[in-house]
């Protein structure tokens, strides 16, 4: 049965997020039919490997930031009506962002269902990255409305479901979980030794130590500051690869090591494009996922490229990283938060090398099976049609 799906994305940064771009691919790729609504720039949408199989409804972006939102939001209120109208979508879907007020008023005045995917705990991450309580209580105010008036709601964490059920008092049968997954076709092994040279890395002579992400606080990115000098005392052949762009955090993490006499040990590279993700990470020994502890419980793309990438990680022993990592030996856990946990972790595991490889043998086939965006699709096609939200089929 064929989809017909309208996304709705705002994003005000000069990117297309890898996850959103993700899901669109495979979306695609099974067949479904797809219409964007988004602020991302013409130019970084020209990028994307999608563009020519989606139809795009590219909203003006005015750079001021609240005249950005403001301009975004009507122009998503004047034309989205008309387009449903005309092409008559099965569902309205959209990651919860500023303009789901104006995407679920539009899909209740139409009656099209209104899918919204909660990917965390947003008044957690605003109170980690110190924001003011106006904002935090506003925040709660726009998604109770916008959470209450929802046909349904994909949260990618259990931690996430329970949560927004026992906050906002919304029925826990309304909320179903679907975790991420990842880019099987863009993640993919590349011998070290040519990844390693690409980035003009010795291919031998070191052990890395590697993150790719982004460099917010609860992403824990600090924590490999703290504990390397542990880490280099009992090899000191270690560096530390991190991938992430990211400002003010990143000239503040280098700041840091540099501080603390690290900076010869910390190879920060900046943003990493989409297509040398896959070389980057086959640079690393292995892999670190260093979130702190949050009540979402955290789903990371990272851990699911990484694992594609026949990388063993090293992850905080928290909700799906450590239950993955745990059930099928993929890596190890560490407390999370801990950056002496961590460090004994690293030692231990750059230690044992027939360990790691074993884990790397059978990395890749568990995410094959379990966690590509082919098999996440799948289940949140299986999940409209669970709750009915597929009758407009054809």
């Amino acid at each position: 049965m064929k989809l017909k799906l309208f996304y709705v994305y705002y994003h005000s940064y000069d990117d297309m997020p890898i996850h959103v771009s993700d899901v669109i691919e495979e979306f695609a790729r099974q067949g479904d039919e797809v219409h964007l609504f988004t602020s991302v720039k013409g130019s970084v949408l020209e990028t994307c490997p999608w563009r020519n199989r989606v139809k795009i409804t590219n909203l003006a972006l005015i750079k001021v930031s609240w005249l950005n939102r403001l301009g975004y939001c009507l122009l998503l209120l004047m034309l989205l009506p008309i387009y449903c109208l005309l092409e008559k979508p099965a569902i309205i879907y959209e990651r919860a962002s500023i303009s789901g007020l104006v995407t679920v008023l539009v899909s209740r005045f139409l009656g099209i269902p209104y899918v919204c995917e909660i990917n965390g705990i947003l008044i957690e991450e605003l109170s980690l990255g110190q924001q003011a309580r106006w904002r935090m209580a506003a925040t709660r105010i726009w998604e109770s409305m916008l959470y209450t008036h929802s046909s349904l709601l994909i949260a990618v964490t259990s931690g996430i479901k329970n949560w927004v059920s026992h906050a906002y008092r919304i029925s826990p049968g309304k909320i179903e979980v679907v975790t991420n997954g990842t880019n099987v076709h863009r993640f993919r092994p590349v011998e070290q030794k040519t990844a390693r040279e690409h980035f003009g890395l010795p291919p031998e002579s070191k052990l890395y130590v590697g993150y790719l992400g982004t460099l917010t606080p609860w992403c824990g990115v600090e924590l490999l500051i703290e504990c390397a000098s542990f880490v280099l005392t009992h090899l000191p052949r270690v560096e530390f690869l991190i991938g992430g762009g990211q400002e003010p955090y990143l000239s503040e993490f280098k700041r840091r090591a540099k501080s603390k006499g690290l900076h010869r040990h910390f190879v920060f590279v900046g943003s990493v494009p989409w297509e040398e993700a896959a070389l980057f990470i086959s640079a690393f020994d292995i892999a670190v996922i260093s979130i702190l502890p949050l009540r979402s419980g955290a789903s990371p793309q990272k851990l699911f490229s990484y694992l594609a990438c026949k990388r063993p990680v090293i992850g905080s022993d928290m909700g799906m990283t450590g239950e993955i990592l745990k059930r099928y030996d993929l890596g190890l856990t560490f407390t999370p938060g801990s950056a002496a946990s961590l460090g004994e972790k690293i030692v231990e595991l750059l230690n044992d090398t027939q360990r790691r490889a074993a884990m790397v043998e059978r990395a890749r086939q568990i995410v094959l099976d379990n966690f590509s965006w082919a098999v996440k699709v799948k289940q949140l096609k299986d999940t409209f049609k669970k709750h009915a939200l597929m009758d407009r089929c054809r």
